[in-house]
C-alpha cells in the first residue's frame, strides 16, 4: 500500500479525524490510486494507533463514496466511475444554482470583493503551482459562493460532491487550460451577480462545470 513512508502520531482524541483528513486528501490527490486495498493493520500501524479509528474513518469514507468495501475481499479506493460523475456534476450545478439564488439577495459588495480575491488567489495556483493546487483553490471559490446561501445543508452537500469532483480534476485535467477557463468563468459569474443577473449567474456555473463534463467525454 503506497502510502507515505514518514509516520504521523496523532493525539487519540483527534486520530479517527485527521486520519480520516490524511486517507481522504490521499484519495484525492491520487497518492492511493483506484481500486488501491486498505489494510487497517498496515494504516493502525503508519497512524501509531488502534484499528478502531482507522476502521471509523473507514467507515466515513465508505459513506463519501470514496472506498468501496468488497464482502470476503477487503477494503479498497472507489474506482473513477464517468457515469457517476455524470450524476456528480449535474448535483453540483442544481445545488449551487440554488445557493445563487439564495445568495442574491443578501448578496454585499464585500462578498463579491471576497469571491474576487479568491478567483485571483486560484488564477495564482493555477500559474504557479500543481493541478492538486489549482483544484482546491477552485473549491475554495465554490464553497464561499455556496457559504453565502446561509443553507448550512447545502454548504455541507456541495462540499462533499465537490471531493469527488476535484478527485476527478486532479487525475485527468492536468492542463493548464481547463483551470484558466474557469477562472474566467468565475469572473463572469460574479459579473452577473453584480448585476442583478440570477439567471445570467446560473448560466455562467453550470457552463463552468459542464467544462469538466466535455472534458471528460460526457458533456450535455
Amino acid at each position: 500500500m503506497p502510502i507515505p513512508a514518514q509516520r504521523e502520531v496523532f493525539p487519540r482524541t483527534t486520530a479517527k479525524k485527521r486520519i480520516y483528513q490524511s486517507l481522504r486528501q490521499w484519495i484525492i490527490d491520487g497518492t492511493l490510486e483506484p481500486g488501491e486495498r486498505l489494510n487497517d493493520n498496515e494504516l493502525a500501524q503508519y497512524f501509531s494507533v488502534s484499528r478502531t479509528p482507522v476502521r471509523e474513518a473507514l467507515q466515513l469514507l465508505t459513506e463519501q463514496k470514496l472506498v468501496r468495501v468488497v464482502p470476503s475481499s477487503g477494503t479498497f479506493v472507489a474506482p473513477i466511475d464517468s457515469r457517476d460523475l455524470v450524476h456528480v456534476y449535474q448535483l453540483l450545478v442544481g445545488l449551487q444554482s440554488l445557493a445563487l439564488e439564495l445568495a442574491l439577495p443578501r448578496l454585499a459588495q464585500a462578498d463579491l470583493e471576497r469571491l474576487a480575491a479568491l478567483n485571483e488567489s486560484f488564477l495564482c495556483c493555477v500559474r504557479a503551482g500543481t493541478a492538486e493546487d489549482a483544484s482546491g483553490a477552485d473549491s475554495q471559490f465554490h464553497h464561499a459562493l455556496c457559504a453565502l446561501a446561509g443553507n448550512p445543508y447545502l454548504l455541507d452537500f456541495s462540499d462533499q460532491l465537490e471531493l469527488q469532483a476535484r478527485r476527478n480534476e486532479n487525475r485527468f485535467f492536468k492542463e493548464d487550460s481547463a483551470f484558466y477557463d474557469s477562472y474566467e468563468n468565475h469572473k463572469r459569474i460574479l459579473a452577473a451577480l453584480a448585476a442583478g443577473d440570477l439567471a445570467g449567474a446560473q448560466a455562467e456555473l453550470k457552463e463552468n462545470w459542464d467544462i469538466s463534463l466535455r472534458r471528460m467525454g460526457g458533456g450535455a
